[in-house]
This record gives C-alpha cells, sequence and structure tokens, in this order.
C-alpha cells in the first residue's frame, strides 16, 4: 500500500503550531535542516512530539538533520531521533549521506552504524538514505545499492530519468520513501509533472508498499495539498 504525505518542516518550536496545528494530511516530518538550528531544539524532542500527537497528524517518517552519519556521534543524535520516531508511530528516518574524503575505512564505519540501529529498533524503525548524485557522498546511490541498504529515492535529485526508471525496476522492494517532485533546468522540488505520474502510475501498479512524500519549494506549497488529493483518490482501492 502505498501512503502519501507531504514534507513540513520547522526550524523553530515557535512554527510547530503554526505549520502543524492545522494540517489534515499525513506528513513527513522535517526536523531542523543545519546542525546549528537542530542543536537548540535536541532538548525540547518529547515536548515537540507531544505537540505533533495533540495534533492528530499521521506522521509517515522524520527526515532528519544534515549531519555526519560516519562517525560515533551519529549513534548519539540517530538514536534521539530514532526515539522520536517511535514517540511519533512513525516507521522510517530519511537521512542525507554527508560529503566527506570517502574511502573504505569511513564506509565501513558508516555500515557499522547503520547496523547498529537496525538491531537497536529490530527494524521497527528503518533509517533510509536520500539519493543524492555527488560522487563525495559516503553513499551515491549506486552504492545505496550495492550495499543494500535501504533508500529513500529522491527523484528529483537524479538528473537522468532513465536511471530513476532503472533503480525503481531494479530495487524497488528496498525504497521506502519516495521524495516526489519535478526538475527544472536551474531548480528542483517543483510541482509534479507526467514523469511522477507515471512513477506513481508504475508503484501502483507493482503494488508497491512505502510512503510517497511531495517534496515542494515553499512557493508551490498549495498546489503540494492539491497534487495530494488527486493522488489520495486515485489510490483508493476499488470496492
Amino acid at each position: 500500500m502505498i501512503n502519501f504525505g507531504i514534507r513540513q518542516s520547522f526550524d523553530r518550536i515557535e512554527q510547530i503550531d503554526e505549520r502543524f496545528s492545522n494540517l489534515n494530511v499525513p506528513v513527513e516530518l522535517a526536523l531542523p535542516y543545519y546542525w546549528n538550528i537542530y542543536e537548540p531544539i535536541r532538548p525540547h524532542l518529547g515536548e515537540i512530539a507531544d505537540k505533533i500527537k495533540s495534533y492528530r497528524i499521521r506522521v509517515l517518517s522524520v527526515h532528519a538533520v544534515q549531519a555526519p552519519i560516519t562517525n560515533e556521534k551519529f549513534k548519539i543524535w540517530g538514536r534521539e531521533i530514532g526515539d522520536f520516531c517511535t514517540e511519533l508511530s512513525a516507521k522510517v528516518v530519511t537521512l542525507h549521506p554527508n560529503n566527506t574524503n570517502k574511502t573504505r575505512v569511513i564506509q565501513k564505519e558508516s555500515l557499522k552504524n547503520l547496523i547498529f540501529f537496525d538491531t537497536l529498533y529490530q527494524k521497527d524503525i528503518v533509517f533510509s538514505i536520500e539519493t543524492f548524485s555527488g560522487k563525495r557522498r559516503i553513499f551515491t546511490p549506486d552504492e545505496i545499492i550495492k550495499f543494500n541498504l535501504p533508500m529513500t529515492l529522491d527523484v528529483a535529485h537524479i538528473k537522468d530519468n532513465k536511471k530513476v526508471w532503472r533503480i525503481l525496476k531494479n530495487y524497488k522492494e528496498n525504497i521506502v520513501n519516495i521524495h516526489l517532485s519535478s526538475k527544472g533546468v536551474s531548480q528542483h522540488h517543483l510541482p509534479i509533472d507526467s514523469f511522477c505520474k507515471k512513477i506513481v502510475d508504475y508503484l501502483m501498479k507493482n503494488k508497491w508498499n512505502g510512503n510517497v512524500i511531495l517534496e515542494y519549494l515553499p512557493e508551490f506549497h498549495g498546489s503540494m495539498l492539491t497534487d495530494l488529493k488527486v493522488f489520495e483518490k486515485t489510490a483508493k482501492p476499488s470496492p
């Protein structure tokens, strides 16, 4: 079954009521993007979870802060976010594969960290690696596949649509989250286009199970809610 939702973020605790209290759609809850704005809210994750639950919002996944997954500190902040995810009854944490001077040793340490969380949460929470194309990323899309890791496929981050199709067709069993939006010449995270719709059609025909999260630039958030309703209608099973 496909769970459709939208990405909703916040940078400060004061924004939570404004951005979440009136939502009546499922979300991927995006924590503050950069460490310097995430760190002040770390002691308040329990309070934030209680607020989100009070709004009766279904949280499909949690998008983690952009921070290195290549060192021991990841075991500390990753556990905080994993426990936050558990509090919200979400099943997926999306991680950014950080840029690094990549070596086999560093990559091996990152894999050990991910195994640590698999063991800790017994796969009740899945730590999923988002697709970024830069070669300095600790895991490129091809390396996510090589190491058989759970994947958050961000369609707009991969320029070549043929590659998106190859990943979908050959790796869909290990894709747990899809960030769906279109891409232009100089921007991405634009409203969905015909290519995005074909992806959803393919997933539905193949009875794929996972989350499809619409992720648009802020100026297109109105379109995001409209598009979500269309997908939710088409995804309803026939009587």
